[in-house]
């Protein structure tokens, strides 16, 4: 089968971080895989992380500049294609050639909005399928019954080693080390190390150059401000290896986002993951991360995690790669095959 699909695509957005995971599997299952993407100048995410595969081809803008150039699309011969992300693509151009691509093969729209959009032009594409990964997405079915349901892929399991990571990132070999992730919207929730591990811990903020921390005037022994631009997938990996846990801290998306891409890219990477526990964003994990109430919640449990309870640290990753494995990008990619032969051919498709 080739599949298409017109998506953000090595970048730091949650849409990327969707797609990439199941457009690999596909090629791993022998699938024939092109990616149509956004253009260097116009796309979605805050930076790019990683090269272009030889099978992307980078032909339009978002809906700020409307740019497409629709001759790689229309001149590929696919069986599939899969929209990601409606709201990221340039709709008014992308609305001109589609009835001619309806004509020669199924298209699929994969939808990343928390709640029924109300603007119009959402609605103006007849979509052979619909598909949403968050069983809060359901109201969906209210426009499209047939929509279906097919969960948020992880990104593998993989495991670093923690020394050689920090030799690389150039931090502490001897300190427990809290990475609190500051990209993509997150935001340093810890600002002081709990009094039990001082001595023991750094806290470790990696964040955008420029970012506003009243702390860079006079940095504490205790802590670490890191800048970087973009975090590439490698890159975010040696923090994840190198460190001890990892605190994402979020309450709403920068886009009308529904789960936390971020959790489903670091969750099998083997370090631990604290998340606030009333926070919608990150419905989806149960005791996979460890949820927290408050500050005073927060240092209590890192506490425990990082000095009394090693069992709880293995059984906390346990759970983690329990939940990669049942979401792996194989599991996920299968499920939109068994999706797209449901949906069988074209009807008015080229013999």
């Amino acid at each position: 089968m080739h599949i298409a699909m017109m998506t953000a695509w090595n970048t730091d957005s949650g849409v990327a971080v969707h797609a990439e995971p199941i457009g690999k599997a596909w090629i791993e299952m022998g699938h024939q895989v092109t990616i149509f993407s956004h253009v260097s100048y116009d796309y979605h995410g805050e930076g790019f992380t990683g090269r272009d595969e030889d099978y992307v081809v980078r032909c339009f803008g978002t809906q700020r500049t409307n740019f497409l150039d629709p001759r790689p699309i229309l001149t590929t011969n696919f069986d599939v294609l899969v929209v990601q992300d409606l709201r990221m693509l340039p709709v008014e151009n992308f609305a001109k050639i589609f009835p001619l691509l309806r004509r020669r093969a199924r298209i699929v729209h994969v939808v990343h909005e928390n709640r029924l959009p109300e603007e119009p032009w959402f609605y103006q594409f007849l979509w052979d399928g619909v598909v949403y990964f968050d069983e809060r997405q359901e109201f969906l079915k209210d426009v499209y019954p047939n929509a279906k349901l097919i969960p948020f892929p992880c990104f593998p399991i993989r495991r670093g080693d923690k020394l050689e990571a920090r030799k690389r990132l150039g931090l502490p070999p001897d300190k427990k080390i809290i990475y609190l992730f500051c990209h993509r919207g997150y935001e340093p929730f810890l600002r002081n190390i709990p009094r039990e591990l001082e001595g023991q811990a750094i806290l470790l903020f990696v964040v955008p150059p420029n970012y506003q921390m009243v702390e860079r005037g006079r940095v504490p022994p205790w802590m670490i401000i890191r800048e970087e631009r973009v975090l590439s997938k490698e890159r975010f990996d040696d923090y994840l290896f190198a460190s001890d846990v990892v605190i994402l801290h979020k309450f709403q998306s920068l886009f009308l986002g529904v789960v936390s891409s971020t959790a489903f890219q670091a969750l099998g990477a083997g370090c631990p993951i604290f998340v606030p526990a009333l926070s919608d964003y990150f419905k989806p994990l149960e005791n996979e991360v460890v949820h927290y109430h408050d500050i005073d919640d927060l240092g209590d449990r890192l506490v425990e995690l990082l000095l009394k309870d090693g069992e709880k640290e293995r059984s906390l990753i346990d759970l983690a790669d329990g939940f990669c494995s049942v979401n792996s990008p194989q599991i996920i990619a299968k499920r939109f095959i068994d999706f797209f032969v449901e949906l069988g051919k074209p009807r008015w498709g080229h013999p």
